[in-house]
């Protein structure tokens, strides 16, 4: 098959590399335009863009889809069979969706129709579940509301962070889509309507999200961590300086402390007392600093057992 494949993220690039290495034929890339990135602040590609010019494929950035008779017009003299979606962060408008025969599949990263919207991985994470996984979906007008053309669950470990289960379900993701893309060639499967009776939201995160209120429980905190890793991430205060908290550990221990106060500091971090339970805090970042080991952070600022956060 003719592939147009739209993505942005890294998250998009197994998906794209399968697609590449397999019998289809990539035959133009659209993805996000450069933007400034890195201390230098130089305009930088993103990851996909990268990979398609490794393999000198045609690649659009437009700024939008929406009204942007080019790009359209492109995209229809590409001709192509289908068009693959995964991570491109924006809205396909219903002139590009009814362009491939096949139409525009959708690589989701949650069972749908649960977690609809931006950030299914992080509220997934946030929000304790044990399983998630992968949907191949067929992109409709709403908002991942098409129909269902195959779906992978998978365990989430109460150590994997944001980035660690996105790489799982990006890998999980690109074999889905190859199988699906060959049962389509074969017509041999068609896409099952969702339960949209059962459907759930995934709003975009908030930078306030990440502000740790230890009112809360050690394993809802410890939740917060690890699914805001890679943004905005979470965040407290010590005498007034915000320190990023990068690595924790819920300990189901009942606390003797208020929350928020620093119960003890050794060498496996910060022992933090919460609503309900300990957090050890194992890994830090200070404003303009690196990143360090908890116990560094505390004998560096002279902490002690009685201070407390936030």
């Amino acid at each position: 098959m003719k592939i147009i494949f739209m993505g942005s993220a890294a998250f998009s690039v197994p998906s794209l590399e399968a697609i590449i290495k397999s019998s289809h034929q990539v035959v133009c890339v659209i993805t996000n335009p450069e933007k400034p990135a890195g201390r230098g602040l130089k305009n930088r590609s993103t990851p996909v863009a990268e990979l398609a010019a490794k393999y000198k494929i045609d690649i659009l950035t437009p700024a939008t889809l929406r009204n942007n008779n080019e790009t359209v017009e492109c995209i229809k003299r590409h001709t192509p069979d289908a068009i693959v979606v995964v991570a491109y962060g924006k809205f396909i408008p219903p002139d590009v969706l009814h362009i491939p025969a096949y139409g525009c599949l959708n690589l989701h990263p949650s069972l749908l129709p649960k977690y609809r919207g931006a950030a299914p991985i992080q509220r997934a994470i946030m929000n304790n579940e044990k399983k998630t996984g992968m949907t191949v979906m067929l992109l409709d007008e709403g908002m991942d509301s098409g129909p269902i053309f195959m779906q992978r669950e998978i365990d989430i470990d109460l150590t994997d962070d944001a980035l660690m289960l996105g790489e799982k379900l990006s890998k999980l993701g690109a074999d889905m889509l190859l199988k699906t893309l060959h049962l389509i060639e074969g017509k041999q499967i068609e896409p099952v309507a969702q339960q949209h009776g059962l459907a759930t939201l995934a709003p975009k995160i908030n930078r306030e999200e990440g502000k740790l209120d230890f009112n809360r429980s050690s394993i809802e905190l410890h939740n917060i961590v690890r699914a805001l890793i890679e943004w905005p991430t979470a965040w407290t205060l010590y005498k007034g300086n915000i320190v990023q908290v990068l690595g924790t550990e819920p300990v189901a221990e009942k606390p003797v402390h208020s929350p928020a106060a620093i119960v003890k500091i050794d060498k496996l971090g910060i022992h933090t007392a919460t609503g309900n339970g300990i957090l050890i805090i194992k890994s830090v970042k200070p404003a303009g600093s690196r990143e360090m080991d908890a116990l560094s952070y505390a004998n560096g600022r002279r902490m002690k057992p009685g201070d407390t956060l936030g």
